[in-house]
């Protein structure tokens, strides 16, 4: 029921109210035939002037409320672009129309964050299935060639193994990097760290590439650095993304450099140098967005998925520090991760 049917009953409820009344006075005679129908008529005036005052200050009201319900329904239907009530009275009526104004602009802000997260994640999806038919369909056709008997020579046998072993290496590392994504939260473990130690079994799980491939590193450790307390695994998984893009994006005759070092008060710097083929300036602004490529081609190449630098970022962020790049084109960069000593 409208409020508008809730005055107009409310009215003629009373007109009968007050009607009866006088009736039943007239019966017991307390009026004659004159005076009731005086009373009753000035009771109708009364009844009607209380309906019309009533109605002129409720109608403005009624009308606010219908907007607000308008605007409601809107939202109701995935509209959350509404426009503002601007209600300014009765002051409970204005309470409720900021209150919703308020909520309206938080629901917009939270659904473009929704969107644009689920189109994040669907580029992201897009991107890796993309990535994945390269290596597929290079394992699919080696596989084929070895078992047709297409590569028969010794020579071209090893090379195909080769092909093998870094396309799953390939695809193993873009599976790591959806799970590293997809693990990445905000929980911290702290721990008392030695430098050394925690360096030592990261350059251990490159030992074998770098003797493979003679590949060298450079360690410098400033000495007067003292153990301290950080998130352990966090530096790890940066440090390690840090060391496998200088290997990736340099020469097997370039060098790579580490350098640990005191940065501010209370404040560490790690860095990872290398000769590579560094980053243009245009894309340096970008390298922390998810998905994001400097080179499609060079990605093809590296089988590289866009997420690693992303997943540094948001982990020093969580630790309470910051990355910081410097490249330059065809002479190399310098990836640095400043974080507190806790």
């Amino acid at each position: 029921m409208t409020i508008r049917k809730q005055l107009i009953y409310s009215f003629m409820g009373s007109l009968f109210i007050t009607t009866l009344l006088v009736f039943i006075l007239y019966k017991l005679m307390w009026f004659d035939v004159h005076q009731t129908i005086l009373l009753t008529l000035c009771s109708f005036v009364s009844s009607l002037m209380t309906m019309a005052i009533a109605i002129f200050f409720s109608v403005p009201t009624i009308h606010k409320i219908e907007r607000l319900n308008d605007r409601t329904d809107q939202i109701a239907k995935g509209n959350y672009k509404v426009e503002d009530l601007n209600i300014q009275s009765p002051k409970e009526l204005k309470e409720l129309s900021d209150a919703f104004n308020q909520m309206t602009i938080r629901i917009d802000k939270q659904m473009n964050q929704i969107k644009a997260e689920q189109d994040e994640k669907l580029c992201m999806v897009q991107n890796l299935a993309h990535d994945l038919k390269t290596p597929l369909a290079s394992i699919k056709s080696y596989s084929e060639g070895l078992n047709d008997g297409m590569i028969y020579t010794e020579l071209a046998k090893q090379d195909a193994y080769q092909v093998l072993i870094r396309q799953a290496d390939r695809l193993n590392q873009m599976f790591d990097d959806l799970t590293d994504v997809m693990s990445v939260n905000n929980k911290r473990s702290d721990t008392r760290i030695n430098i050394d130690q925690l360096l030592m079994p990261i350059l251990e799980s490159y030992q074998q590439c770098l003797k493979k491939n003679k590949r060298h590193i450079e360690i410098n450790i400033s000495p007067n650095i003292k153990p301290f307390y950080q998130d352990k695994i966090a530096l790890e998984r940066i440090i390690t993304n840090f060391i496998d893009n200088a290997l990736k994006f340099s020469d097997t005759d370039k060098v790579v450099t580490i350098t640990v070092f005191e940065h501010e008060r209370n404040m560490l710097g790690i860095s990872i140098k290398d000769e590579g083929i560094g980053i243009k300036q245009a894309h340096l602004k970008y390298i922390f967005d998810r998905t994001y490529r400097v080179d499609n081609s060079r990605n093809k190449e590296t089988g590289g998925s866009g997420l690693g630098l992303y997943i540094a970022s948001t982990l020093a962020k969580q630790i309470g520090g910051e990355i910081s790049v410097d490249s330059k084109f065809e002479e190399g960069t310098t990836m640095t991760v400043y974080f507190p000593k806790n």
